[in-house]
């Protein structure tokens, strides 16, 4: 439910004179009303805050890359329900990877460009998130009506009514794109290739290959079709003069020496322990890119963009590291060590059921966060993913010194080799500035 005080807190959000967009008969210029890049951006905040609650419950929680891909195509169908509400404004469609025309709103009628992106979301979140309980989608029908009322006080019933049906047309339009991409995270049929220093299961659980089919996946950007990340710059070997050695050999000395924030650091990043303990991925990521955007005082039109640049990164990020996962099927520090070193040896957190290089948490988090910093540029960040359990909040200089702490944190979880977390993020930066490399708003 809505209290007063939050009821009150929106009708100041939306009644500062914004978001309505008139289509004029018989032109196709937008006439002189205000431009809703403008406008305040606390609905969109409002949404993500509200899937988060619900997905923050769940229990098993939701599964990281299923995740990771419905929030993208939440991002993309976002900027497209605002975008005609936006000057100079350019379409996904000629930039996206088989993306259809977007529907376009009718001439003649008012648009209240809030509203639009109210419906969207709801709607999108209704079809995307197939998990959710009953109660869940009697939340998302409350705050959708709750901002529909609101802006139907001010703009009127027909120039809401009007919004909210291309909204949702937006969203369908999506929502039927997104079924055809050919996602699939079975591992049926899959055999795992056998050559030195090849993948394997890993303890404790031994469980079955994840994400092996994610290559084949329908990118964002035509660029991700083949995608992938580089050598290692040193062979395999089992040879303890070498430079592989010497890498499975810092993971192993690290994870015998690590001080107490080290282990914090670890278990920071990994997002683990179910509900009530750990966060359903994205949630981590989408956290702080709300943080970033609500200390920049960000405006309807940058949350937007922004959100759709997220989007193609979280699309993207996975895909190309997975691509690369399953074509270099690298052993885990966990296994080389046992074998090499200590057969004792044990990781600080269970490893994933995937192989080593390039990092998948980094590979699927640092495009995001480098579109941050090209978008609102290398700043302080605060991160209170865990506040809700009453976790105190870590804080970093900028953005980059983050990405650092991401990246060191698999170390000590004993999930990667130093190389590779290296390598992965200049590949992860590179994937997040073409991203940001594209054209949607006028400077």
């Amino acid at each position: 439910m809505i209290n007063r005080q939050t009821v009150t807190h929106l009708f100041v959000l939306f009644f500062a004179g914004l978001l309505v967009f008139g289509c004029k008969q018989g032109t196709t210029e937008p006439p002189q009303a205000p431009d809703a890049s403008q406008a305040k951006a606390d609905l969109v905040f409002d949404w993500y805050k509200l899937m988060a609650k619900l997905e923050l419950r769940n229990n098993p929680q939701p599964v990281i890359l299923a995740n990771n891909r419905n929030y993208a195509y939440v991002g993309v169908g976002l900027y497209e329900a605002v975008r005609p509400g936006l000057r100079g404004a350019e379409g996904l469609s000629s930039k996206l990877y088989q993306m259809p025309a977007m529907p376009a709103p009718a001439q003649g009628q008012d648009f209240v460009w809030g509203a639009s992106a109210n419906a969207a979301l709801a709607s999108l979140f209704k079809q995307l998130f197939v998990n959710l309980s009953a109660a869940d989608k009697v939340r998302i029908d409350s705050l959708e009506t709750a901002y529909n009322d609101k802006l139907t006080a001010v703009a009127g019933r027909a120039a809401v009514d009007q919004s909210q049906a291309f909204g949702r047309s937006v969203a369908t339009t999506i929502y039927n794109w997104s079924s055809t991409d050919n996602f699939n995270l079975s591992s049926q049929g899959y055999v795992l290739p056998v050559f030195p220093g090849s993948w394997v299961l890993t303890p404790p659980a031994f469980a079955a290959p994840v994400g092996c089919y994610l290559k084949d996946s329908r990118p964002f950007l035509a660029s991700s079709l083949t995608a992938t990340a580089p050598p290692l710059p040193f062979p395999y070997s089992e040879n303890p003069s070498s430079a592989f050695y010497q890498e499975a050999m810092a993971v192993y000395q690290s994870g015998r020496t690590l001080t107490s924030d080290q282990r914090d650091i670890a278990r920071w990043w990994a997002d683990a322990g179910g509900a009530g303990v750990g966060v359903p991925a994205p949630y981590h990521t989408l956290s702080i890119v709300a943080q970033v955007m609500a200390s920049k005082q960000a405006t309807l039109g940058q949350v937007v963009e922004a959100y759709a640049k997220v989007g193609i990164a979280m699309k993207d990020g996975p895909i190309n590291t997975f691509r690369a996962k399953y074509q270099y099927n690298l052993i885990r520090p966990v296994t080389y060590i046992n074998r090499n070193i200590d057969p004792t040896w044990v990781a600080l957190l269970a490893t994933p059921p995937y192989p080593e290089y390039p990092s998948g948490l980094v590979g699927i988090t640092a495009p995001v966060m480098q579109v941050l910093v090209r978008e609102f540029g290398d700043i302080p960040v605060t991160d209170n993913a865990y506040g809700w359990r009453g976790s105190a909040p870590r804080q970093y200089a900028s953005i980059s010194q983050m990405m650092e702490e991401q990246s060191i944190s698999r170390i000590y979880a004993g999930f990667h080799y130093p190389s590779t977390q290296t390598i992965s993020l200049q590949v992860g930066r590179s994937l997040g500035n073409t991203i940001a490399d594209l054209k949607l708003l006028p400077k």
